[in-house]
């Protein structure tokens, strides 16, 4: 607003009262982005309790996200349907496990009975981010209210991402999930990226030299739930081998309805990327080598190329 910077970015995700308070400025040029972004909470597999498909619903079920919305976005987003959104090829809300307090308390009784334990697990924090700990504030009571236990556990951001590769936590929050396409998505849901190739390089050179054999863990690193699903998996390369379009999208969204049916992951919010600027010329305006309109802005900001002072 007083000019000492030439341009500042904002995400909906923590900074929603700033980005609607600068759109309301008419000295400054905003632009704001697609909420193509979804940050996920990935439930580990691997370990309690989310080893249980009754855990991890319950967690799911327990997640007001209208009231996440209100509270921590100001209203600016959307209410999550699906593990992406709808720009997103992958697209479907089929078996979602959206709010449903009721739902959550009963799958909660139903972990009681398998297991014979409380629904109780950590979750990583960065206690040194005032909104990090509102965000996590937030989901902790949301949790209680369906009878599960959330206890933080404080983590640097650097602690965090190198804990999750590969996954050390019973659960945690995390941008991966982003865009209209599977390209950046795809290595987050399945378990083996070679899709099972037995002459992918590494595979085949793995068989012949003992000391490759661990680098094949590799293939599954970026699963952040640690799971392993044949059906999705057979359903998204299958997708990905597929050159008419509509069945292409038809397999993508039947890899979500099981991958959703199974609450491998879930949504709390949308995210959104805002940049604001006064006296800046040519942003956006430099077309791509191939032709067409660049995205104007995406979550790592824009392209500079081409943009000059006014001043």
């Amino acid at each position: 607003k007083s000019g000492s910077l030439a341009a500042t970015m904002f995400t909906s995700a923590t900074e929603a009262k700033q980005i609607k308070d600068l759109q309301k400025n008419k000295n400054i040029t905003t632009i704001i982005s697609p909420m193509d972004y979804y940050p996920t909470i990935w439930m580990n597999h691997k370990i309690a309790p989310f080893s249980s498909k009754n855990a991890r619903l319950a967690l799911s079920h327990a997640l007001d996200r209208e009231k996440w919305l209100k509270v921590r976005q100001k209203g600016l987003g959307m209410v999550p349907d699906s593990i992406v959104g709808p720009n997103n090829i992958m697209y479907s809300k089929k078996n979602y496990a959206g709010f449903d307090l009721a739902a959550a308390k009963a799958d909660v009784a139903a972990y009681k009975a398998e297991t014979g334990k409380d629904l109780e697990f950590s979750f990583p924090v960065n206690t040194a981010s005032s909104d990090d700990v509102a965000n996590s504030t937030l989901i902790k009571q949301m949790l209680e209210a369906a009878g599960i236990k959330m206890n933080v556990l404080p983590q640097t951001t650097a602690e965090i991402i190198t804990k999750a590769f590969p996954q050390q936590y019973q659960a945690m929050s995390l941008l991966l999930m982003e865009g209209t396409g599977t390209s950046f998505v795809l290595p987050f849901l399945v378990s083996d990226m070679s899709g099972g190739n037995p002459n992918h390089f590494i595979t085949k050179t793995a068989a012949a030299v003992p000391a490759v054999k661990p680098y094949m863990a590799y293939f599954g690193i970026l699963n952040l739930s640690s799971f392993k699903d044949t059906v999705s998996e057979n359903l998204l390369f299958a997708a990905r081998a597929e050159s008419n379009m509509a069945k292409k999208k038809k397999l993508y969204q039947d890899a979500t309805a099981q991958i959703q049916a199974e609450a491998r992951l879930t949504s709390l919010w949308r995210t959104s990327y805002m940049l604001s600027y006064k006296n800046l010329g040519g942003v956006g305006e430099l077309p791509l080598a191939a032709g067409g309109q660049r995205r104007l802005v995406t979550n790592f900001g824009i392209d500079w190329t081409g943009v000059w002072s006014t001043k």
